[in-house]
């Protein structure tokens, strides 16, 4: 971006983060509070196309384009699900491309932008104002290429994110309407919890420490890791029956998408491996019957008496399926319980 002299009046200074910068509060000459910003916002999307946030923020960078917001729109299921959908860009599309929500309203159903639909979800879609300043949390850092605004909606940022995982009207993605139902939204809890890690790293090229932010990186339901940390199993035999306790551990109900599937699967095996009996229940919002944050909740399976003799092993496994059509191959083990009868 070109330099851009702008006639400002300096009223205090407040520490900025999540891009790493210090917020000059500034007052504008009334000769420009008239003045049209959309070519600083402009300016930001030019930035942001020849590598500017890039440049400047190579850390926070790297974790962004690894991440699946910013490959929202060229994710090949998610096309290949937008497909199928009438009127996809009123219903799909404008949250896998959305114009900056700070300037179409936070928690307001976003709007589908017409340039750099490939980038996915920006850094600009969640930082960018109206004013074509970047707006974040606190920190150390300066920065002379934008102006910055400490916003406190970063601090317990679930407003922000319901604006794309909130719509009630786009279950597919509303997994914020049941955290606020449940019981972790009552406490320091929010969206970045679990899915924004704390990291500390630095913020930009004019850092002169690491400090610490949150990791841009939005692990979900492509990540192994978080998905072995969703839930948790109990398993127990008795009389043949076995029971198995399942547990969710996430803060909105699982599975979060309409199209994803976990499967409880029991199985009783032979001394030697050979499988005897197989059972499965599906978990899914088709079947109406997806697990509420923090629920537990009990199936019981009938084993066969007379094939379950001492020194067979009941495998009970909890596996996920991120969409009807996952073959079994790339399905994910999320927990497994084994128990040998004695």
């Amino acid at each position: 971006m070109k330099p851009k002299i702008i006639h400002w009046s300096i009223i205090g200074i407040v520490g900025f983060g999540l891009i790493g910068c210090v917020l000059v509060i500034l007052a504008a000459n009334p000769a420009l509070q008239a003045e049209d910003n959309m070519p600083r916002v402009t300016e930001m999307f030019q930035g942001f196309q020849d590598g500017k946030c890039k440049s400047c923020h190579p850390a926070i960078w790297r974790e962004w384009e690894g991440s699946m917001h910013a490959k929202a729109w060229v994710d090949e299921i998610y096309q290949a699900a937008a497909k199928q959908i009438i009127d996809r860009e009123t219903k799909c599309d404008q949250c896998h491309a959305p114009q900056p929500i700070l300037i179409t309203g936070v928690g307001k159903m976003p709007k589908l932008r017409d340039k750099q639909r490939e980038a996915g979800v920006t850094c600009l879609v969640c930082h960018l104002d109206a004013h074509g300043a970047m707006n974040g949390p606190p920190a150390s850092a300066e920065t002379y290429f934008h102006t910055n605004v400490t916003n406190p909606i970063y601090t317990e940022p679930t407003t922000l994110c319901s604006t794309c995982h909130g719509q009630q009207s786009v279950p597919e993605h509303d997994q914020v309407s049941s955290f606020l139902d449940g019981k972790f939204a009552d406490g320091n809890t929010s969206c970045a919890t679990c899915h924004m890690p704390v990291v500390k790293r630095l913020q930009s090229t004019t850092s002169h420490e690491s400090i610490k932010g949150r990791k841009h990186t939005w692990r979900g339901s492509r990540s192994v890791a978080q998905l072995k940390r969703a839930a948790t199993l109990q398993l127990e035999y008795t009389d043949g029956k076995a029971n198995v306790k399942l547990r969710s551990k996430t803060g909105h109900i699982l599975p979060g998408g309409t199209l994803r599937t976990i499967v409880l699967e029991v199985t009783l095996l032979a001394s030697d491996g050979t499988e005897l009996q197989r059972q499965q229940i599906s978990i899914s919002a088709e079947n109406e019957n997806r697990l509420l944050p923090d629920e537990n909740r009990t199936y019981p399976f009938n084993i066969n008496i007379a094939s379950a003799t001492t020194g067979n092993t009941i495998k009970a496994r909890l596996i996920y399926q991120l969409t009807p059509d996952t073959p079994e191959p790339k399905r994910i083990l999320m927990a497994e319980k084994t128990l040998m009868i004695r």
